[in-house]
């Protein structure tokens, strides 16, 4: 099934949200992780190039006129040698945080009309393998059509970790019948409970072990069930945090980031 403007808003709105507060197209973070500046709805960063060809793609004239003092900057960074454009912007930065001025700046730029809509786009080609993945599972688990919710937690998956690794709904049900009766979620949660400093996303590792446990049955369970196999093939630091997100997706409410999340009432 195509992808309405109604799907679009609600996959902005969750993995917007997951990632900073307010509105998330103007969402903008400094070197935090070495990637110079992350900026949108989908974070995309100097560091990895995502973030220049939206930038390049409104042009020059537009940057300058959102970008009073630094929009030359940021059009040059987009158009220089990789290590050339991280020196630009993290000469903004005090440390890994923006100044008030060019996160201000670039705040606005994110926000314009021009910049709005190249987010969309990039968006939607997001969304498309999204719901190829979420086609695939609803097909393997024998509903047919998938919904919104499973949409979101692929959309999630493409947008933080590009791909399933190889991870099909048979990995979930060999997971199932080997954990027993019912004890599927247990063993999820048992895993998140044992979370040490060692994973990014502990305290709400520990408070999702609590809030889960024998909170999910169907297509929820399973799409925990494959957040918690996915997870493990994540860099060891954040597999509680991919957890954390993915899980939360699909048991509809769920600790991420600090903060409590609840979607039942989108999915």
């Amino acid at each position: 099934m195509a992808i309405s403007d109604g799907d679009l808003a609600v996959l902005v709105k969750i993995t917007g949200t997951f990632e900073s507060s307010g509105d998330p197209y103007e969402g903008v973070s400094g070197d935090f992780d070495g990637q110079g500046i992350s900026c949108g709805v989908l974070q995309w960063n100097i560091g990895q190039g995502s973030l220049q060809p939206l930038v390049r793609a409104i042009g020059e004239q537009a940057v300058r006129a959102a970008m009073a003092t630094i929009g030359g900057d940021l059009w040059r960074a987009c158009n220089v040698s990789l290590s050339e454009a991280l020196a630009i912007v993290r000469s903004w930065q005090n440390g890994t945080a923006l100044a008030a001025g060019p996160k201000g700046e670039l705040k606005l730029l994110m926000g314009s009309p021009a910049m709005r809509q190249q987010q969309d786009l990039a968006i939607r080609k997001v969304a498309a393998k999204a719901e190829n993945l979420a086609d695939a599972w609803a097909a393997d688990r024998g509903t047919g059509q998938r919904s919104l919710q499973e949409l979101a937690w692929f959309f999630d998956i493409v947008t933080q970790n590009s791909s399933m690794k190889g991870l099909a709904f048979v990995d979930v049900a060999d997971f199932k019948t080997a954990a027993g009766a019912g004890r599927a979620d247990d063993l999820v949660c048992d895993w998140l409970a044992a979370t040490t400093n060692t994973y990014a996303g502990k305290v709400d590792c520990h408070k999702n072990a609590q809030l889960w446990r024998n909170a999910a049955d169907g297509v929820a369970l399973d799409l925990l069930v494959l957040a918690f196999l996915r997870s493990q093939k994540s860099i060891l630091q954040w597999r509680g945090d991919v957890l954390n997100r993915k899980g939360t997706l699909a048991v509809k409410i769920g600790w991420v980031h600090r903060t409590k999340f609840d979607f039942s009432a989108i999915f």
